[in-house]
């Protein structure tokens, strides 16, 4: 063999064991280079509702998520060139929803598109938004949230950027610490919180101040709470307010829920039924329920209407995701409180008769029409409530927004409801309307999801309407009906976005032609979510007691909310019990 052969065969097998190695090399690591290529988040310009100039905060909000997002090596946020020919696009069929929102996204070659808007109205500000992902392997995520000033944005921004960093990305730490600002101000180490909590819940403080009531204004305006009947009176009714919860109040009721005959207050958290009893000005705690995540506690009502001598306790409820009702009724026996029912497909509502004293009303509505369904009286029969005689009312009105009593002070049992736009009417025994209210009240921020109205849309919210009370006023020998009137600063042109910052309740009688004012309180800050009329104190007097939102927190936000209970007595000193 031709020994120059040797060295040009060893050169070429050199030469392809190098080829095969860079072959190998490079494709294994342009392998691991598409494995770790970043996820994409398109990031679409929010929409600025308000009667301003905004658009500083269009910028502002995506630099602020822009940063907070992308992280080097695993998510990228798109540049604005690269998002906005494509968004103006599809903007010119219409507002940016879920559908096109995946369209842009496809387009754009990204793994998730966010999108939302903002709305100012006066100086609330609300944020609604998701996060949709293209591929459909996880499911949208939705945010909304309201605050008080436009100052409020920076927070709840960071707070959408953590829930994505950790749902999405696993990134806890990120999320933890845009927490922190939010949590931090509270106390200074957890075991100073701890107390704190337990204190609250187990034994909240006095009731009354001094000697019983509140006599400087405090806390918010709550102590500004007067009833202004007549500019004659030497004196106004006494007042007072509880202590401060962090929950939210939903529903409060008075009863004698464990048969000793003392009237005890009943209240309802989004998941939980509180028991307390006002003694030697103490309000203390002497039972609760804690319920799961798939009850939403809407209302709440106490009436012995199985007649055994203790009152039971009507908790009407949605389920998890708000669009089916599942109430239960909860009674003391044997030394402790227990569920007689439970899954109830009823709203229940107890009214208070001028011949027959307390009765219970049912409605059972339909699977996504919270308005729909008979209203009938309910009686205990073979061990359940069943419906019996029929209420008679217009279509679509709601149970929670309705009572009887004797409101023409004739003797004769007639009904006052509101109707969807938060105005109320008195109804006759055949169902027709013989009085219309045209002034909004009521207000309420619990609502139930019904079906969206387009593809894409964040929620579908449908507000039940406040309670009302027809109260019989001795001392005038009189029919009163007492309803809430808070302050929408939306003025209800938004369906879906509620915010309240003033409040105040009203009594109306009837003066032969319609209902006529007959006293208001003055304003107070916050928003009533409910309120009832009996003997609080147990001293034979009634008392308005109303449960009174001074900050509302959302769990999404990990803000922390603020309730109080206040109150103030019905009939003065000057006006003698007939």
């Amino acid at each position: 063999m031709d020994k120059r052969i040797l060295p040009l065969k060893k050169l070429i097998s050199k030469k392809i064991g190098c080829f095969l190695f860079s072959f190998i090399f490079f494709g294994v690591f342009s392998n691991l280079v598409i494995a770790a290529e970043p996820q994409k988040i398109a990031l679409l310009p929010f929409k600025i509702n308000s009667d301003k100039d905004l658009t500083f905060l269009k910028d502002g909000i995506f630099d602020m998520l822009s940063s907070r997002l992308s992280k080097d090596g695993e998510v990228e946020v798109l540049s604005r060139e690269r998002i906005n020919p494509v968004v103006e696009a599809e903007a010119k069929s219409g507002s940016i929803n879920e559908a096109k929102a995946r369209k842009i996204g496809k387009r754009l070659n990204a793994d998730y598109v966010l999108f939302g808007s903002l709305t100012v109205l006066g100086e609330s500000v609300s944020i609604d938004a998701k996060m949709v992902d293209i591929s459909g392997g996880r499911p949208t995520m939705s945010f909304f949230d309201q605050g008080q000033d436009l100052g409020a944005v920076i927070g709840k921004i960071n707070m959408i950027a953590a829930d994505i960093n950790d749902k999405l990305f696993g990134r806890t730490q990120v999320a933890a610490s845009n927490r922190t600002p939010s949590t931090q101000p509270a106390s200074p180490a957890p075991k100073t919180q701890a107390p704190k909590k337990l204190d609250i819940h187990a034994h909240p403080e006095k009731v009354l101040k001094e000697d019983g009531f509140i006599t400087e204004d405090e806390d918010e305006g709550v102590a500004t709470l007067g009833i202004d009947r007549s500019a004659g009176r030497e004196s106004q009714p006494r007042f007072w307010k509880s202590a401060s919860f962090r929950h939210l109040i939903n529903g409060v009721a008075l009863g004698d829920v464990d048969g000793d005959g003392q009237i005890e207050t009943v209240t309802i958290t989004p998941h939980e039924l509180l028991i307390y009893r006002s003694e030697n000005r103490v309000f203390r705690k002497i039972a609760e329920f804690e319920e799961g995540n798939n009850h939403n506690l809407l209302a709440v009502d106490v009436a012995d209407i199985n007649e055994n001598g203790v009152d039971e306790i009507f908790v009407t409820s949605l389920n998890a995701n708000k669009d089916v009702v599942n109430s239960y009724v909860v009674e003391y026996e044997n030394g402790k409180f227990n569920k007689i029912l439970k899954k109830s497909r009823y709203y229940y509502r107890v009214a208070q008769t001028p011949n027959r004293g307390k009765i219970l009303l049912g409605q059972r509505p339909r699977i996504g029409k919270p308005s729909a369904g008979a209203i009938n009286e309910m009686r205990w029969q073979g061990g359940e409530y069943v419906p019996t005689d029929p209420v008679r009312a217009p279509r679509n009105t709601n149970l929670l927004g309705l009572t009887v009593g004797d409101i023409l002070n004739n003797g004769q049992e007639i009904a006052v409801a509101y109707k969807d736009n938060d105005r109320f009417r008195i109804i006759d025994s055949s169902g027709d309307t013989l009085w219309d209210n045209n002034e909004r009240f009521g207000g309420s921020m619990l609502y139930a999801s019904i079906p969206w109205e387009y593809r894409g849309q964040v929620q579908n919210k449908w507000y039940y309407p406040l309670r009302l009370v027809v109260w019989h006023n001795k001392a005038r020998n009189e029919s009163e009906v007492i309803a809430v009137q808070n302050h929408d600063v939306a003025r209800s042109t938004l369906d879906q976005v509620r915010y309240f910052n003033k409040t105040h309740i009203a009594g109306f009688t009837w003066d032969g032609v319609g209902l006529g004012p007959a006293w208001k309180t003055r304003r107070l800050s916050g928003y009533i979510q409910d309120f009832t009329v009996g003997d609080f104190d147990n001293d034979g007097q009634d008392e308005l007691i109303a449960a009174l939102v001074l900050k509302e927190g959302r769990v999404a936000f990990v803000t922390e909310p603020k309730s109080t209970i206040i109150g103030y007595e019905l009939t003065t000193p000057q006006e003698p019990e007939s």
